[in-house]
Order: C-alpha cells, then structure tokens, then sequence
C-alpha cells in the first residue's frame, strides 16, 4: 500500500464514520506561525455552535461561537452544535500545537490539582509535575533542540474533561484515573476505571491524520505507583460506548495491521530519568524495549509493532511514548488469521500473586504443553510431540506442534544476550491457537527495558517453574532441541547476525535515528523530576541529552555492544551449551564474509575450518542427525569435505537455479554448529548480452555488470532491459 492509498483509505474510513459535527477551517496539528485564526461552520443546519478552549466537553451553556477562534499557543479546540437548546451533535475536537509554546507550560495550569495521588508503599502523596524544566527551555543551546524534538515525532493528543484524569473524589464513576491509579500493591481503588477521550493521531514523518474517541485506563504494574512513576503508560480501549467499536486505521504504517481493539502507550518506566531508583535513571535511553521486539520481528518471528509519538495530555506536553499494540485475540487474528475466538493470550498478572492466566481463551493448550515439556528433557518421543514431528523426525500429519521450537529459542537467546534482568517471574506474553492451523505456543518480547545494563549479566541460570526459564531448562537436557538451540546461537552470534555487535547497532542506531531530538523534549519534561520534585531514595541530578543521555549511549556502543556477544558465548560454553569447536565457512572468490545472494557458475565457493573435517550437503538437509543417536551420525546425503574444492563444480545450473548447503565441524568428538548458505546460481553473461538487455533467464531484479544480482534489489519490471545507475552504481534491468 502506498502513501496515495493510504491517504485514501483513511478518508473512506473516516466517512464511514462521519456524522454531523462543527467543522474547523484548520486542521489539526503542529504550527510555527505566531497564531492561527480558526472558523467554525455547524455541521447541522439552523444550528449555533458552542466552543471551550480548556478540554471540557462543550454544552449548550459553553462559549457561543460568532467570530473566528484566535488561537497563538498550544491549544486544544472543542466545539458541538446547539440546537433547541441542547446540544445536537458529536463533539469536534482539534488540538493545535504550537511547539515554541510549549517551552512556557507552566507548573500551575489553571484548574489542576498540585498534588496526584497517595505513595502506595510510603507516606506522603505526589507532588503534581506539569512544567518544562525552566533550567533547560531557557537555555540558548538547547531551546531550539527542544522546539524541534516536539515535531520530529508524530504527535498524539489525548483530550478529556480535567477531572477525569485529575478529580480527587473517591469514586469509580468521578474519580481521576491519574489520582487513582489501580496500583497492584497497597491500595487498589481504581484498577480498571475506564474514561472517555478524544485522540489525534497527526503528522511526523508519517503524516498521520486520525480523530476518533475510545476509552482509557491507566496500564502497567508497578509502573502504577506514583512514587515510582510520575509518567503512566495508558491503554485505549475502542468500544462502541465511547465512539467506533475497532479502530480502523494502519497505525502501524501500511505493513501493519489496521484493525485493532486496543492500543497500549508505553510511558517507559525501566531504565529512564524518572525512575524511583537511582542507578536506573543515568541508563535512560527509551530504546531498549522497542529493540527486543524489533530484533524478535528481524529474526522472522511475530512481533508487537511499536510507534514513538509526542503524547499532550490535555494540551501539556507529557513525553515520549510508544505506541505499542496490545497482545489480545484481535492481535491473534491480525497475525496468524483464524477468528478471534480461536486463541488463547497467556500472561503473568501481577496483581494475582504473579499467577500465570489466559487474559483470553483457556490455559488447556499451555497446560498440555507445559506438561509434555517437562518429559521432553529425558524422552525423545515427548520432545518430537512438543514439535509436532512423528518418529523419524518429519512433520506429524496426525498432531499439531505444542511449542514454535524455533521462535521459542530465539525468544530465550534474545532475553539472554540482552541479560533482561526484570523477567521471567512477569513481562512475557505467550499465544496459542486451539482451533486451526497451529504452531504452537509462541512467545513475544514485552517490557524488555531492563536490558543492557552489566557486561556480565548472566540468565542462563534462571529456572523458574511454570515460565519460560523452566520450561528451556528442561528442554536444554535434551540433545535435540540443544543441537537445534546451538545452530540457532550461532547464526545470530556470528558477524553479521542479529546479536552480533553488527546487528544490535543496527537496530540500536535506527531507533536512535527517530527519537535522536525527541529525547531533548523529554529531557525538559522529565529530566529534572527526581531533582525538584520527589527524589525518593536518592536525589536525582538534572538529567539531560548533551550530559547523561550521550554518556550512556557510548557506552553501549563503546565498551558493551562490542563485547557482550562474546561474553554471551563464553556463558554458553561454560556451561557446555555451546561447542568450542567453530562452525566452517563459506568462502567466495577468497573472501568469508558479506556473501552474495546470487552467484555465477565462474565464481569459486569453498569452506574452510579452525580445525577438524567438514561434512556438507548440497540439498539443504543437515549433515548429522542426533535423532536415535546421542554422538550424531552423518546423514545419507552428506559429504566429506576435500580442501580446497570448488563446491560450485559438483553443482548445475539451469537457468537460475536456487541451492541450499549446510555444513558441519567434527573435531574430535566434537561437532561444531551448523553452517548455512542459501543463493542463486547462474550462469555468466557476457557484457555484450547485458548491454542489449538479452538475459539468459527472466529472473527480475537488478544486476551489475558481471551478472550478479544485488541483494534485495527492487523490482524494475516496469523499464526496458538496458543499463541504468542506482544509487550510484551502473547497472543491468533483466
């Protein structure tokens, strides 16, 4: 789907749901213009228009419209048509943002509360935070870094009546949802009171553009507790009593689902400046956990999609955010199809003793493969159940898989390079599938922002009961799943795998890339909270970008990036979880590393080893099976390696043709990880042939002038054959 598609989509969508309300001559979104005058035309006929400027609800006894609305600050406009008296349509909500403005938001807003709500595990009730720090919004050097950060994310404005977030009453209809936050621990009052809201979605890179209303409730565990947290994440709920029963809109971009119940706004509360514990607060970096679900979606596994935003609270700036979206049955349904109620969603909740329950569905499937799990360490038989193979290890025609093997190990081996040290006692989510097509129980990172913290950090040794650290113990005692585990760790641990120091930084650095000036306006916002308003067990600094953000930042770039997944290795072995022996390479034309994806029957491909025999195939079986056999034995199709040999020259090629070989180590009685290269073979063309655009074989793509496709190229189908230059290079459209 492209942008023009996207645009139109969100305008039919958006007509669907139209019904006769005040237009406004502007849109919303972000403005540099000193001010803006806004015209306000009543959707209903014979109607007069009623208007606030403070977030409440207009009435019929609300502002009566009769001149254009000046509007020269951060502003958020809400108007309804009157008629007869009463009001006669929905309410029109549009919040204007202006970014300058935002330097000057006071700590004293008119009308708020200067407290919150009661500590839950001290005395004492929070101090109400509000401003930008004057410190940083009046330094020269930073206040234009601070303008730019409000606009260089997509904004989101959630907007509702003052007291519903801030009313000190002590009720479940009238009370504020960030007074009575719903802790898990000491005073629950408040858990799950839902208000209604109006949310913009609008502009960043993206150009967002989405008004519509659903409920809130504040979300999280002990992120809750106002002396832990000032900043709460939320969770918008998309009912029919509130407006659209789904939300209908690719929130996501266009790859991403557009269907959704439920949003989760991620505050982070791990590892940030307003962190109650002192030594989190110096790591704050806002791009661990988004990291873990990126790297999770990378390595070929679903994922939970994620958007940072720009979040106003009733027109104040309250931080950055992600978007995130919420692991339920519509998830279910959005990624692996079927009917919503088809899937079970298995969570740890907190406020039930840390009780393992299906939010949705049953515990019957995770029962049954927990069960099966607990044998497989010892009994073959259970471990080929649990992967839904029959007994000479091929997919099981009769039964189901009871746990996606392969996205559970890299699940486990990215918590583990990670060292995510606030897991598996919570913080995981699992799903499954009961009715239809199934892969088992599959595993999604979710609040991983205890990550990166030590070099040393070790979780091999977790084993709790019930979670994932158990069910892994036990199936680590079994050499199949060890073998497939090994093989998995050794493709994302080699150079250029996705926790390699090459893979992590690539991630690391592209969302680092879209919050890079972002960061300067959460600074501002809450850099100085344990400082100046409630330092908890140790005050605070002034926390900022230039200072404590980049500090933390080279570090991780300097000294653990590059380190931790060696560390991570000798973790593995020293606790016989990893071979010493080193898996053989591929070699092309002389060169072991960046393989082409494409390769011509003149190149030379061969393997080389540290030490021991290389055993291949060429049909992309393994070499060795550990099925009915403890020490491995070489398979039917499997070959010695002679060094030296041009692997290419044993192999055809028709046209294009693709190949699949895998290679092994044996050192002594010791096998090291397998080795796999996947790639096209061609035959050579000449330039002459290139030049007239006369391929031998019709494959698409773009080649350069010795015949080899470049990877990932895109698709030119529309342009002639001939030569052409991209992205700097002169290359051939087959």
């Amino acid at each position: 789907m492209n942008r023009l598609t996207l645009t139109i989509a969100t305008l039919v969508i958006a007509a669907l749901h139209a019904v006769a309300q005040p237009q406004f001559n502007r849109e919303h979104g972000i403005y540099a213009e000193d001010l803006i005058r806004v015209t306000i035309t009543p959707g209903t006929p014979g109607a007069e228009v009623r208007y606030t400027l403070d977030c409440s609800t207009p009435t019929a006894a609300s502002t009566l419209y009769t001149t254009p609305v000046v509007v020269s600050g951060t502003t958020v406009l809400r108007a309804v048509d009157v008629k007869d008296g009463r009001p006669c349509s929905d309410v029109t909500t549009a919040t204007y943002v202006f970014p300058a403005s935002v330097l000057n938001q006071s700590n004293t807003p008119p009308g708020y509360p200067d407290k919150w709500g009661h500590y839950a595990q001290i005395s004492g009730t929070a101090t109400a935070d509000y401003e930008m720090d004057p410190e940083m919004t009046r330094d020269p050097k930073l206040r234009d870094k601070i303008v730019e950060g409000i606009g260089s994310l997509p904004i989101l404005s959630i907007v509702s009546d003052r007291d519903n977030f801030f009313s000190h009453e002590r009720n479940d209809s009238t009370g504020g949802i960030y007074i009575y936050t719903g802790t898990p621990v000491g005073d629950p009052i408040g858990r799950g009171w839902e208000r209604p809201v109006s949310i913009e979605l609008m502009q960043g890179p993206q150009q967002h553009d989405l008004t519509t209303t659903c409920g809130i409730v504040i979300h999280g565990g002990h992120g809750r507790l106002p002396e832990k947290n000032p900043k709460h994440s939320f969770r918008l709920k998309f009912k029919k009593a509130y407006g659209p029963g789904k939300l209908e809109y690719p929130v996501f971009g266009p790859d991403g689902p557009d269907e959704m119940d439920q949003l989760v706004l991620r505050c982070h509360f791990g590892n940030t400046w307003q962190h109650w514990n002192g030594s989190y607060r110096p790591r704050a970096q806002y791009t661990r956990d988004l990291l873990a679900r990126s790297t999770q979606q990378r390595m070929g596994h679903p994922a939970v999609a994620g958007l940072y935003v720009n979040l106003f609270l009733n027109g104040m700036y309250w931080g950055i955010y992600n978007i995130a979206e919420r692991i339920d049955n519509q998830y279910c349904k959005n990624h692996f199809g079927g009917k919503k109620s088809e899937y079970d969603v298995i969570k740890v909740e907190e406020t039930n003793g840390n009780a393992i329950e299906a939010s949705e569905g049953t515990l019957d499937v995770w029962n049954q493969m927990v069960e099966v799990a607990e044998q497989a360490g010892s009994n073959d038989n259970a471990y080929l159940r649990l992967a839904g193979l029959d007994k000479d290890g091929q997919p099981d025609t009769e039964q189901a898989p009871l746990l996606d093997i392969d996205g559970f190990i890299d699940y486990m081996l990215i918590n583990q390079y990670a060292g995510n040290n606030d897991w598996d006692s919570h913080n995981w989510y699992a799903v499954s599938r009961h009715e239809g097509p199934t892969q088992g129980v599959q595993f999604l990172c979710w609040d991983t922002e205890q990550i990166f913290e030590s070099l040393d950090d070790n979780r091999l040794g977790l084993d709790n009961r019930g979670r994932p650290t158990h069910i892994f113990q036990q199936l680590m005692q079994n050499r199949l799943f060890m073998r497939r585990y090994i093989d998995h760790a050794n493709a994302a641990l080699s150079q250029g795998g996705w926790l390699s120091a090459q893979g992590v930084v690539a991630v690391w650095d592209s969302l680092y890339s879209v919050i890079a000036t972002a960061v300067y306006a959460e600074a501002a916002r809450w850099g100085d909270y344990r400082r100046d308003v409630h330092p908890y067990t140790s005050r605070g600094k002034l926390f900022t970008v230039d200072d404590t953000y980049m500090t933390e930042r080279r570090h991780l770039l300097n000294d653990y990036f590059p380190q931790r997944t060696a560390r991570l290795l000798s973790q593995l072995r020293s606790r016989h979880w990893f071979p010493q022996t080193v898996a053989p390479r591929f070699v092309c034309n002389g060169k072991s590393s960046n393989m082409p994806d494409t390769l011509t029957t003149d190149d030379v491909l061969t393997l080389t080893a540290n030490a021991g025999d290389i055993i291949y195939t060429t049909d992309g079986t393994d070499p060795v099976s550990w099925l009915h056999s403890q020490n491995g034995t070489t398979t039917p199709t499997a070959q010695t390696y002679q060094s030296g040999q041009n692997l290419l020259t044993r192999l055809a090629s028709q046209g294009d043709t693709r190949i699949c070989l895998r290679a092994i180590c044996r050192n002594g009685g010791e096998w090291s990880p397998t080795t796999t290269l996947t790639f096209s073979l061609v035959t050579p063309l000449g330039i002459a042939n290139m030049a007239a655009g006369q391929a031998s074989h019709p494959r698409q793509g773009i080649y350069d002038l010795t015949g080899r496709r470049i990877a990932n190229s895109p698709d030119i189908s529309t342009l002639p054959p001939g030569i052409y230059i991209v992205d700097g290079r002169k290359v051939m459209k087959k």
